[in-house]
């Protein structure tokens, strides 16, 4: 077997596809179509069933894919090490997140290394399209609250972290009565009531409890700011409130509590287990990972 077969099989097996494989090698499908049934010729074996213009792992397949990825992992160490003795840049550290927490803790995570002049791309998508980016091992790192489906914890491509942030809710000063660091869901009664999509877990509690929400949102820093600025209540999290508090530096006039009585969200902290690491992309880890457990603390 050739180095160029291994790759072009191991990207096939990651991506499903022979065209996601092809694009992300920069070859032509069909030059990816024959590398494959080379590889096939020299093993003696099929690796694939092939029918209506898709193809399926085989058995011969997995078993191949499970020796071939310890394999690509370790040349990714060394094109690392060489990397760093040869006094070469580390890559650009590619993030991806659902767009409350790109909005303020992912920026935050990263900036003090950001000042070293080591660069990065930040991007934000839906928890469907972070996933098949992980799938694809396209980032270094993910973050993603649930979305409206449900987030892989035993995924063979990424490693998963689960985190749970308290609800939150975010209010203009003085429109609930003071009193205790926690609210309960009774306390909101008589309140014009902001939430996210039906399918979020406390938006569902929210609705069983109290009467629908009069506007729903897709994100939650939109949500806190219309109830700020309309004399609502947006239940949010605790990670939304941090984030208000930070990029508004008190300009809003609002208050906010944790909802005792409301599930928490839960957020995910994805890493490939196939792509290149580095000592930067473990410190970004790393950082990002404490800002969650703070975050989380607050539950407890």
């Amino acid at each position: 077997m050739k180095y160029h077969q291994i790759e072009a099989f191991y990207q096939v097996m990651l991506t499903g596809s022979i065209s996601k494989a092809a694009t992300n090698l920069g070859r032509t499908q069909p030059a990816v179509s024959m590398t494959i049934a080379t590889l096939e010729d020299q093993l003696g074996t099929v690796l694939f069933d092939r029918r209506a213009g898709r193809i399926t792992p085989r058995a011969e397949a997995q078993v191949l894919f499970e020796q071939v990825s310890s394999v690509m992992q370790q040349l990714g160490d060394i094109r690392y090490r060489f990397g760093r003795l040869g006094s070469i840049a580390v890559p650009r550290i590619s993030i991806i997140s659902s767009s409350n927490v790109g909005m303020y803790l992912i920026p935050s995570a990263i900036s003090e290394i950001a000042s070293t002049d080591q660069e990065f791309r930040l991007m934000t998508g839906s928890a469907a399209t972070i996933v098949s980016e992980m799938d694809n091992q396209r980032h270094d790192l993910a973050v993603t609250d649930e979305g409206t489906s449900e987030i892989p914890t035993d995924s063979r491509l990424f490693e998963t972290e689960t985190f749970q942030v308290p609800a939150f809710a975010i209010y203009p000063r003085g429109l609930l009565s003071a009193g205790g660091s926690t609210l309960k869901t009774e306390d909101l009664i008589g309140h014009q009531i902001c939430t996210l999509y039906e399918g979020n877990l406390a938006a569902k509690e929210i609705r069983e409890k109290l009467r629908p929400p009069r506007v729903e949102f897709s994100s939650y820093f939109p949500m806190a700011c219309y109830a700020a600025t309309t004399g609502s209540v947006a239940v949010v999290d605790f990670i939304t409130w941090t984030a208000m508090q930070r990029l508004t530096s008190g300009t809003l006039h609002v208050e906010g509590r944790a909802i005792s009585d409301v599930s928490p969200t839960h957020y995910y902290l994805l890493r490939p287990k196939f792509r290149p690491r580095s000592k930067v992309s473990d410190h970004c880890h790393g950082q990002i990972r404490k800002l969650l457990r703070d975050h989380e603390a607050l539950a407890h």
